[in-house]
């Protein structure tokens, strides 16, 4: 290969992978080592990771330090640096975190877990990176995480659709006595029975958690309310007996002129059929002890209407 197309074809693999390749990928592309030697002493490449090449002037991104570590055979991105590849609720994209076979040292810094195997159907690639799959990611993160976090990220990708069978067929297959984060996973899917209703997002979880008060009716998740119409809308946490919605309400759903409008022709129909709703935003809980308050003065209210009127 000449070196202009050696170039170009390297030039072209960088571009794809955040700006970083081996020296043996520049090898396979027509890269002699006395060649690769002349690039880094014009300034034109860095090796800023033994056996990586980085072109010169590429922004030093998480992404990029990522595919660093997967470039070595075997290394895969996993548990929190899984977990945000494939945004995960909760989790930035701000750890490098891998899996690799036993012996296996890495050429960047990063937080290593040595695996006696990794069996192909648990790796996939996600941007251009190699890494564990959605499941298997999920059976790895209660190892490195709180429950809590845990149940946040199963949450979201129920949310998405994907299969609970598949979480959990994942999570006994890798599971072995003493294992936490497979554990962890299998104790949280096991509380999922039939008609478990996922949460609209973890900031109901934390409305919910809150909303645990003495006196006040059990809540209800993901609720639908009818009128003779149909189906006017499903409130994120409610107070059937009372006819009392609680919505955490968000600006990507509840903010710009168009939704406006759409929630007003929604709640009008709520108002119909005697239902009241109770918005509560991202600033609520920090506020915890007015937050309750508001809820609990609504739902007194509502139960003495009731009452009066039977």
């Amino acid at each position: 290969m000449r070196d202009n197309d050696a170039s170009g074809a390297v030039a072209e693999l960088a571009a794809s992978q955040h700006g970083v390749f081996s020296k043996s990928q520049a090898a396979q592309l027509g890269f002699s080592s006395t060649m690769i030697i002349d690039r880094l002493a014009r300034g034109q490449w860095e090796e800023p990771w033994p056996r990586v090449l980085r072109v010169a002037g590429s922004p030093e991104t998480w992404l990029q330090r990522l595919i660093a570590l997967t470039l070595k055979p075997g290394v895969v991105a996993s548990h929190r640096a899984g977990a945000a590849l494939h945004h995960l609720d909760g989790f930035p994209r701000n750890v490098l975190e891998v899996s690799a076979p036993r012996g296996t040292t890495l050429r960047v810094a990063a937080r290593l877990h040595q695996v006696g195997s990794l069996p192909r159907c648990d790796v996939i690639t996600v941007e251009r990176i190699v890494a564990t799959g959605l499941a298997r990611t999920l059976a790895d993160l209660g190892s490195v995480v709180e429950r809590d976090d845990v149940e946040r990220a199963l949450d979201d990708y129920q949310r998405r659709g994907y299969s609970l069978r598949w979480a959990q067929e994942t999570a006994r297959r890798l599971h072995r006595p003493g294992q936490h984060g497979t554990g962890v996973l299998l104790e949280l899917l096991a509380e999922r029975g039939a008609g478990y209703r996922v949460r609209g997002s973890w900031f109901e979880r934390v409305v919910e958690q809150l909303l645990v008060v003495p006196g006040l009716p059990p809540l209800v998740r993901q609720h639908e309310v009818f009128d003779e119409q149909g189906l006017i809308g499903q409130v994120d946490l409610a107070m059937p007996d009372i006819r009392l919605g609680i919505e955490a309400h968000s600006r990507q759903f509840h903010f710009g002129p168009r939704a406006e409008r759409a929630d007003e022709r929604r709640d009008n129909r709520f108002s119909r059929v005697g239902w009241d709703l109770v918005y509560l935003g991202y600033y609520d809980p920090t506020r915890p002890e007015m937050m309750v308050r508001v809820v609990v003065d609504v739902a007194k209210r509502r139960l003495s209407d009731l009452t009066t009127a039977k």
